[in-house]
């Protein structure tokens, strides 16, 4: 059983340019700790208006950095490095730390709405204490228990399988090292430290890119079997 939890939370990560140009809702897709100690945010960007979006992220005191990685039409995705109270204030330690998986982190003009699986119920716990701590308003949306198994998968035999079966181009990079390099070998022929140092990253990074990657993977892969064995009309 897990318990997952949905919470609105005042993070100061990006409120100012969320703002400032209020139509934009942003998807968090992947947060990293790099080698070096910097905290790396990629993520989705929704708007009406990406150009006054991209002016107000520049004058953002939260992030630097900016990088536009991917345009299309509707969306488009960044990599922006977290400062400022921004990083002082980030709840990804500490839910990492309580054991917390982030399911999704979206953020608009009234503030971050977290989805975090946890273990138990100290992980929520120890969500609210840090949140107090930061002097951040914390709101609790839903929260209930979950068996984990993967009906969920076939029941979603509906859906279109994702490129590259869901896999984001870093987590593919650091997965095909991973094994090119032998991480995966009996015995293991090199060590996460190992590995982190050859992508510039921490070890905790490569730990969560390599654990959502072969999450991506184990679901999508299901996927796509139950679609191929669904009989269809001619």
């Amino acid at each position: 059983m897990r318990l997952i939890v949905t919470a609105s939370v005042t993070q100061p990560t990006l409120r100012q340019a969320l703002q400032d140009v209020p139509s934009t809702r942003i998807i968090i897709e992947q947060v990293e700790t790099e080698y070096s100690g910097e905290r790396t945010l990629t993520f989705w960007v929704e708007s009406d208006d990406f150009a006054a979006f991209e002016t107000a992220m520049s004058d953002d005191p939260t992030v630097t950095d900016v990088e536009c990685l991917t345009t299309f039409s509707d969306r488009r995705l960044y990599r922006a490095t977290q400062v400022g109270e921004g990083r002082a204030k980030s709840l990804y330690s500490a839910l990492t730390t309580s054991g917390g998986d982030l399911q999704s982190v979206i953020g608009t003009a009234t503030g971050w709405e977290y989805r975090v699986a946890f273990p138990d119920s100290g992980g929520l716990s120890r969500l609210r204490d840090i949140c107090e701590e930061f002097g951040l308003d914390f709101t609790l949306l839903q929260k209930y228990q979950q068996t984990v198994h993967l009906d969920r998968i076939s029941s979603a035999a509906n859906q279109e399988v994702p490129p590259d079966l869901g896999l984001t181009p870093t987590q593919r990079e650091t997965l095909l090292r991973a094994v090119d390099q032998g991480y995966y070998a009996i015995p293991r022929e090199i060590s996460l430290v190992e590995l982190a140092s050859q992508l510039g990253v921490s070890d905790q990074a490569v730990t969560e890119r390599l654990r959502r990657a072969i999450v991506a993977l184990t679901t999508n892969a299901f996927l796509l079997a139950e679609q191929e064995s669904t009989p269809h009309d001619d």
